[in-house]
């Protein structure tokens, strides 16, 4: 039987492809056993800025939070009731009054009607107190002449008690008048001090009762900022009441310059920290009229504080550690002690067992303790208005 020759060539051509696959693997192999290997090189320090801190001495500054509040807040109300019948065309919100400035009216007519009948009274009250006393001096008289000796047994006699009903009976229309006298003064609704008008409550020909609300005024004298403080904040402050505070509004960047007016001895209800007011005389009189309700910022002038290391705010990781480069280049965290905080820049006590710190000025949250560095010193650039001591 006669084969065919197409199986033959196949199995030539694949014995053949199989044996150029293995000679062609081999020779990769051979190369690659005689190729170079790579050399490992050692992995260099990554660069830090640092800064060389140093401890010194320092004015503190004490800064905090607050809003303007006018000195005096007057819910003002009808102490009479009638009908309003004049009012002040001043009379308006946000007008500037003056103290004693007479802001509306009442129909008085009732009420000097009253004064009118108690001063009557009065005048009945004081003939009849002067005629008892005419009466006593004569019943004493008449008593020393019919030549008794003795005192008399009943006051009677000297009429001393009807004197004292008479003298009482004077009084209380003495006071009657005076309550009439107030009453009517009440009638005319005045401005308890300078102020602004902040509500009005009334108009003309409204009917108003005794205890209704008329209108609402902010002392203009000054405005005053409770400005709670920590304890550390408060050992910095210092005594001196004197101290210079700058205000500024956290909004526009307005600043003023404002005082201590008293320190708070109870701690706050909300803040639960003790208050430093500060104030602001004349407020609406300012280049830049500083009005109540204002949010504002206040740097107070603290102590000098000496035995202070200054570093760059951001020196500070959020956790509140600073990172320093020990003498063998490697790195060291520990918590930051801070004294004060001003603008850009953070005061600390000195870090324990170290006289002069190689601080790390940006953290960054990959840093591990030990871990070699190479450190690259900064300069610190100074701040307006503070200079070390």
């Amino acid at each position: 039987m006669k084969m065919s020759p197409t199986p033959i060539l196949v199995t030539v051509v694949a014995v053949v492809c199989i044996g150029f696959a293995i000679m062609y693997n081999g020779k990769k192999m051979a190369e690659s056993a005689n190729a170079p290997r790579p050399v490992a090189t050692k992995a260099s320090a990554p660069n830090v800025s640092v800064v060389v801190a140093t401890p010194g001495s320092y004015q503190a500054y004490v800064t905090g939070h607050g809003e303007a509040q006018a000195h005096w807040a007057l819910i003002l109300k009808a102490q009479v009731q009638g009908e309003v019948t004049t009012m002040n065309p001043q009379f308006a919100t946000g007008n500037i009054v003056e103290k004693g400035a007479v802001l509306a009216t009442i129909d008085s007519t009732a009420y000097e009607q009253a004064v009118a009948s108690a001063k009557a009274e009065l005048a009945d009250a004081q003939l009849a107190l002067q005629e008892e006393k005419d009466l006593g001096a004569q019943a004493k008289r008449e008593w020393q002449r019919s030549g008794v000796t003795q005192a008399p047994s009943s006051p009677l006699v000297y009429r001393t008690l009807q004197l004292e009903a008479a003298q009482a009976s004077a009084d209380n229309t003495f006071f009657v008048l005076k309550t009439a006298e107030r009453d009517e003064q009440n009638t005319r609704i005045s401005a308890a001090f300078d102020g602004v008008i902040l509500s009005r409550d009334i108009d003309l020909g409204s009917y108003v009762n005794v205890g209704d609300t008329i209108a609402t005024l902010n002392s203009t004298d000054r405005v005053e900022i409770a400005v709670p403080l920590s304890l550390s904040q408060w050992q910095n402050l210092g005594s001196d009441a004197s101290a210079t505070v700058t205000l500024q509004d956290v909004t526009t960047g307005s600043r003023w310059t404002g005082y201590i007016a008293r320190l708070e001895q109870h701690l706050d209800d909300s803040s639960r920290q003790r208050n430093v007011i500060v104030a602001l005389d004349k407020p609406f009189e300012q280049a830049t009229p500083l009005l109540p309700g204002t949010f504002l910022s206040a740097e107070i002038t603290g102590k000098q504080l000496s035995n202070v290391i200054k570093l760059p705010a951001s020196a500070v990781s959020q956790n509140g550690q600073v990172w320093f480069v020990n003498e063998q280049n490697t790195l060291v965290n520990v918590m930051a002690d801070k004294v004060f905080e001003r603008g850009d820049f953070v005061y600390i006590k000195p870090i324990a067992g170290v006289s002069e710190a190689k601080v790390v000025t940006r953290p960054l949250v990959s840093y591990l303790a030990g871990m070699l560095v190479s450190p690259m010193v900064e300069m610190i650039s100074p701040i307006v208005k503070e200079q070390a001591l």
